[in-house]
């Protein structure tokens, strides 16, 4: 009985161990991460129009208005320039500092939330972070949002610092040394150092140390400052520029309503898609994230710990703020709240452990019942992230339309011979002129009178038709022309799809044809032409 009852005691001291979870918990998010990338995701139409723009300027060129109705800080702009222009244009090159910000993020998280609150809160906020459905796919986004996350999660983690230690001025040059850096990175950043600045306030008021209130008051103005310099030189532009391109309209839901609807828009936008962690929707486990943050925040103000609740709830007051003024949106979309995970985290984590320990107190055996059931919650944990993953193994796309446009630029321009010539017709999607371009490829939108390619011996077309509407199909008309005319011109692929890109329910038809020539008929390109002009 001995000799079984000994491996059974050490199988559950180590699932009641705070370091065998952090672990679990960490190769897992981290794993989910790398499996995501190593997927290799086709480019999707917001990560395309990023790509676009700096394919097509210099460095300083970036410093405009960006094209395409998207705004991007010019940090990640320039970082995203340079890898590109080193290590190429492939999905993997130009996803590689997302995917290093959010692997960096996980470690960070621990770090950050042990000196906070303790190790179950460190091990629950980690957990959290790392298994969550939204902080896994920014991390394979070419859009700047999980290095919004680090960004906010460092700011964060060394305003708590300065607030542990008010005497102390590391942890306020290391905030002053950051700031510059960071506002060019992250566009969110500022609510968050906005947050710091005032946490900070009293207490380096009643630290009496001049040399930490002079360092409070220069990391004041490097902020201001700062973000003053950005806005007029390189935001300011692209806000502007953004909101006459219809970014309001796009975005409306994420704004708030001057009228009645402005209480349900609150209560919609604090239990939606920017609050559902770890599995992300609009209605969800948000029901009960949003209150174990509101427990998190109570906790701390219940502890005497204030400066360090208002530096977690502040950035969520700020962003709000900043949706009134129609300058940054609000509660509609995860992607865009990332900075506001570091507090979510922290909250809920808190919150959440704080709800265990209270609803355990009458229990004789507290400890061991409240290590169970913490083991049990990093199981939940994990158990989704593992799911997740396989999901993402069998399904590797964010949207199948993304896939199936990829697909289609591939099938066309699989060969580069200088006999075979590519038309595209129609509303191109943003993702197909992203890998045309990246590649180099050269495209008509429509035959020229006179094309020398399609007089070689075994010349090729491909005709690729983008519409929002089903038109008249190709297939049947230039088919006819080509018989009647007995051009010797032979349709070898025709297929049409209906495809949705991303969450837009917009369709798109399209039409995908393959032409070889056998022969050198000099009226090819005539018929084509014809054709094409007949049928759109």
């Amino acid at each position: 009985m001995v000799a079984t009852a000994k491996p059974r005691g050490n199988l559950q001291a180590l699932l009641a161990s705070r370091t065998f979870w952090l672990i679990v918990l960490i190769v897992i998010g981290v794993s989910w991460r790398l499996v995501r990338y190593f997927l290799n995701f086709p480019i999707f139409g917001d990560e395309a129009v990023v790509g676009l723009n700096i394919l097509d300027r210099s460095y300083m060129g970036l410093l405009r208005p960006l094209r395409y109705i998207v705004a991007c800080p010019i940090g990640f702009l320039w970082m995203s320039k340079y890898v590109m222009a080193h290590l190429g244009t492939s999905s993997y090159a130009v996803r590689l500092i997302p995917l290093a910000a959010s692997l960096a993020s996980i470690p960070l998280m621990y770090l950050i939330a042990r000196k906070f609150a303790g190790r179950w809160v460190a091990v629950l906020a980690t957990g959290l972070l790392a298994c969550s459905l939204s902080p896994a796919r920014f991390s394979n986004d070419f859009k700047p949002y999980s290095i919004d996350l680090l960004v906010a999660l460092t700011c964060t983690g060394l305003g708590l610092w300065a607030l542990r230690r008010p005497r102390h001025w590391l942890g306020l040059l290391l905030l002053i040394l950051l700031t510059p850096v960071a506002l060019v990175l992250s566009y969110p950043f500022v609510f968050v150092a906005g947050a710091v600045s005032l946490a900070l306030a009293v207490r380096q008021w009643r630290s009496g140390s001049p040399r930490s209130l002079s360092l409070y008051v220069l990391f004041n103005v490097v902020l201001l400052g700062g973000f003053a310099l950005l806005f007029f030189k390189v935001s300011g532009g692209q806000l502007h520029t953004t909101r006459h391109q219809g970014i309001l309209l796009a975005w409306g839901s994420a704004f708030p309503p001057w009228n009645w609807h402005l209480g349900w828009w609150l209560i919609k936008a604090q239990f939606g898609n920017m609050m559902s962690y770890p599995m992300g929707g609009e209605w969800g486990v948000s029901l009960l994230i949003s209150p174990l943050c509101w427990l998190g925040a109570w906790r701390l103000w219940h502890r005497g710990q204030r400066a360090e609740m208002v530096l977690l709830v502040t950035p969520f007051l700020a962003t709000l703020a900043a949706s009134f003024l129609r300058a940054y949106p609000y509660g509609r979309d995860a992607r865009v709240e990332q900075h506001l995970v570091p507090a979510i985290m922290l909250l809920a984590s808190l919150g959440l452990f704080n709800g265990i320990v209270w609803g355990l107190r009458s229990l004789r055996h507290r400890q061991q019942a409240l290590k169970a059931t913490m083991a049990a919650v990093c199981t939940v944990l994990a158990a989704f992230a593992v799911i997740a993953t396989a999901v993402n193994v069998f399904h590797p796309w964010i949207s199948r339309g993304w896939q199936q446009s990829q697909r289609m630029v591939q099938e066309a321009c699989g060969g580069h011979a200088s006999n075979t010539q590519l038309v595209i017709l129609g509303a191109m999607p943003s993702n197909v002129l992203w890998y045309l371009r990246r590649e180099h490829r050269q495209w008509l939108t429509t035959l020229p009178a006179h094309d020398p390619a399609l007089h070689q011996a075994g010349a090729n077309l491909w005709v690729l038709d983008f519409a929002h509407r089903w038109v008249k199909s190709l297939t049947g008309n230039l088919q006819r022309k080509l018989t009647r005319q007995k051009a010797q011109l032979q349709l070898v692929t025709w297929h049409h799809r209906v495809i949705y890109l991303g969450s837009s329910s917009i369709p798109t038809y399209t039409q995908v044809l393959h032409f070889e020539n056998m022969a050198k008929p000099s009226h090819i390109h005539r018929t084509i032409q014809a054709s094409l002009s007949r049928t759109r």
